[in-house]
């Protein structure tokens, strides 16, 4: 277990949202705070990702179709 210093403001919101959500303790709401900023994260890339390839003129299908071909190729070539 570790101690961290918050500002007061923050404290009190992170109280807030405990009593609000019924959560044990805050660390839950911490939890929570991280586990939506990895797939908000997630969800920023993904949308990065699909502009590139919009902007090379591919789609997803497009891509898997080539990366089929390319894994088919290697396995012609080693087996």
């Amino acid at each position: 277990m570790k101690t961290i210093a918050l500002p007061e403001m923050i404290h009190k919101k992170l109280i807030y949202l405990k009593l609000e959500e019924k959560k044990k303790n805050i660390a839950e709401i911490i939890d929570r705070l991280i586990e939506e900023h990895k797939e908000n994260a997630f969800r920023q890339e993904c949308e990065l990702f699909r502009k590139r390839l919009a902007k090379k003129g591919d789609t997803l299908f497009d891509l898997l179709k080539k990366s089929r071909k390319i894994r088919e190729e290697i396995a012609n070539e080693w087996f």
